[in-house]
């Protein structure tokens, strides 16, 4: 941004204009900045450009939002393998597995997430249920975005 003093401005005014023709120009005094001189079309542009800081809230906001949705999934299904008969957790668990599985032959997925899922699918159903609406250790939010039940419990 280009800079003129208080005095510049006052005797130089037309090259200010020009100057403010490239971009906005700052005029000092004091070595403070009093004013930005700038053209319509710049103020205009200004003023078509969306607030950063709103769009990365509320883009922080959907994100919270969808991750509560996918944390009250897994709790559906925690509460699925705590109470139904032995036959249908199994087949929960079987399908859930087959998922990693296939994760695992056709590489869609990170090794990590492969190996922690199947850590956690080896488990007896209580300890599923508790582990899949856990946080373990900062990756029960990352586990829920690539979980094995995608399309089970849906909202």
């Amino acid at each position: 941004m280009r800079q003129f003093t208080s005095t510049e401005a006052k005797q130089h005014f037309g090259e200010l204009l020009k100057a403010a023709e490239h971009g906005p120009v700052a005029v000092e005094r004091h070595r403070k900045v009093q004013a930005i001189v700038l053209t319509p079309a710049h103020f205009a542009a200004m003023q078509a450009q969306p607030d950063r800081q709103a769009e990365r809230r509320i883009a922080r906001l959907q994100q919270a939002v969808a991750e509560h949705e996918r944390l009250i999934r897994h709790q559906r299904i925690a509460i699925d393998l705590l109470s139904l008969p032995s036959t249908e957790q199994k087949q929960l668990i079987d399908k859930a597995r087959a998922t990693v599985a296939f994760w695992q032959a056709d590489t869609l997925c990170s090794s990590d997430y492969v190996q922690r899922w199947s850590d956690i699918l080896a488990q007896p159903a209580p300890q599923i249920a508790r582990l899949i609406v856990d946080e373990l250790d900062g990756w029960g939010p990352a586990l829920r975005r690539n979980s094995p039940w995608i399309g089970d419990h849906a909202p």
